[in-house]
C-alpha cells in the first residue's frame, strides 16, 4: 500500500535513516490516519535482502514473501478488532499468533480485544531463533495499548535485551495507557495527523467519497479510514440517526433514556467521540461567533457559554473513559450519564 499523504515527509525521514533505525520504536498518531500501514511499510524496508537504498528493492526474496504475508521473520501481533481493519499483508503475518482454537474463537459472540501474555510468550520464543531469511526480525504489535498487564511483563525483558537484528514496532493510537516501563525503553515517533482540509480531499478526490459525506464524518472526529469505512448506506444512515437523536437530545425534545435506549442502533465508542468533538466545536464557536463551518454545530455558542463548565467536565470525562481499556467499565452506563449531563444542560436553560 502507498503511504498517506500526510506521513510522507516523515517516511522519507526514515528512508534517509534506516540505517540508524533504533532497536525499539514506539509510533503514535491519531486512530483512523493509516498508522498501521506506515508501520508495515518500515517492517518491509528493514526485511528487505538489498538494504542498500532508501527503499524496499521490490524484487529481492524477502519482498516477495513480505507483499504475500508470508515473511517467516516478520511477527505481527495484534488483536481480532483491529486485524479486521488492516490489509490482507498485516492480516496473513498476523494469524501466526492468533487464537489457535479455531472453535472456540468461532463460538464467541464477541471479538477479543486485547494481546495475552500467551501471544508474547509465542513471539518472544521465535525471536530467540535465527533470522529465517536474513539478519533481521521484526516484532510489529498493534495497537500496542492493547497489551494486558502479564504481555506488557512478559514484553518488557525483550525490550531490556533484544536478540541481535531484532526491531521492535510498537504502534499506538493512545501511548499513555502502556505502562512507563515499555514506554521508557522505546524511541517515540509522533506521525503527523492529517488537517480536516487533507482528510476530506483524499476522501472526495481518491476515493470519490461525497463531499458532505466526507465533510460531516471528519468534522464529527472520525479520522480519514474510518470516515472511509463508514462510507455505506447502512453506516450512513446509523451515523445520521446519532446525529439526530443527540440534536433532540441537546434540544430538549427526548429524554436522556430515549436517547440512550437508541445507542443499539450505534457504536458507543463512537457515540461518546462524537459528542466530544461536538462540545470542542460548541465551545471554539462561541470564542470565534463568525468561524465558518459547512456542517452545523450541535451545541450551541450560547449553550457553550452558559454551561461551559459542564461542558468542560463532560468533555475530560469522555477523553478519560477513551484513555481507559476497553471493557473497563460499562459503557452503557457511561453512556447514560452522559446522556443525562447533556439532557440536564438543556432542560436547565429550558
Amino acid at each position: 500500500m502507498a503511504i498517506s499523504p500526510w506521513h510522507q515527509t516523515q517516511w522519507r525521514s526514515l528512508q534517509e535513516r534506516r540505517h540508524v533505525i533504533p532497536s525499539s520504536m514506539l509510533i503514535v498518531g491519531k486512530p483512523g490516519t493509516d498508522l498501521p500501514n506506515l508501520a508495515m511499510e518500515l517492517a518491509g524496508m528493514l526485511l528487505c535482502n538489498v538494504g542498500n537504498g532508501d527503499k524496499p528493492c521490490t524484487a529481492c526474496n524477502s519482498c516477495h514473501m513480505f507483499a504475500r504475508g508470508v515473511h517467516p521473520d516478520l511477527h505481527v501481533i495484534s488483536t481480532e478488532e483491529a486485524e479486521g481493519m488492516c490489509d490482507l499483508r498485516f492480516r496473513n503475518h498476523s494469524v501466526r499468533y492468533a487464537d489457535s482454537d479455531s472453535t472456540k474463537r468461532e463460538r464467541r459472540t464477541t471479538v477479543r480485544n486485547i494481546i495475552t501474555v500467551n501471544q508474547i510468550r509465542a513471539v518472544t520464543d521465535a525471536l530467540n531463533k535465527s533470522a529465517g531469511l536474513g539478519s533481521s526480525k521484526i516484532c510489529l504489535i498493534y495497537p500496542a495499548d492493547a497489551l494486558n498487564l502479564n504481555a506488557a511483563n512478559a514484553l518488557l525483558k525483550s525490550l531490556e535485551e533484544p536478540t541481535g537484528g531484532t526491531y521492535f514496532l510498537l504502534v499506538s493510537s493512545s501511548p499513555s495507557n502502556l505502562p512507563p516501563t515499555i514506554r521508557s525503553r522505546c524511541s517515540r515517533l509522533n506521525l503527523n495527523n492529517p488537517t480536516s482540509d487533507e482528510s476530506i480531499e483524499w476522501l472526495t478526490v481518491k476515493h470519490k467519497v461525497d463531499l458532505k459525506v466526507a465533510q460531516q464524518l471528519i468534522t464529527h472526529g472520525l479520522g480519514p479510514y474510518d470516515a472511509l469505512q463508514m462510507n455505506t448506506r447502512e453506516n450512513l444512515e446509523a451515523h445520521q440517526a446519532l446525529i439526530d437523536g443527540l440534536t433532540n437530545l441537546i434540544s430538549g425534545n427526548i429524554s436522556a433514556g430515549a436517547f440512550a435506549r437508541q445507542s443499539g442502533i450505534y457504536d458507543i465508542v463512537l457515540t461518546l467521540k462524537v459528542i466530544q468533538s461536538e462540545i470542542h466545536r460548541g465551545l471554539r464557536e462561541s470564542a470565534q461567533p463568525d468561524h465558518d463551518t459547512d456542517v452545523p454545530v450541535l451545541i450551541s455558542p450560547d449553550l457553550a457559554v452558559e454551561f461551559r463548565e459542564a461542558l468542560f467536565s463532560v468533555y475530560f470525562a469522555i477523553g478519560r473513559f477513551l484513555s481507559w481499556p476497553k471493557k473497563s467499565v460499562d459503557e452503557q452506563l457511561f453512556l447514560e450519564d452522559i446522556a443525562l449531563k447533556l439532557a440536564f444542560c438543556a432542560q436547565t436553560r429550558g
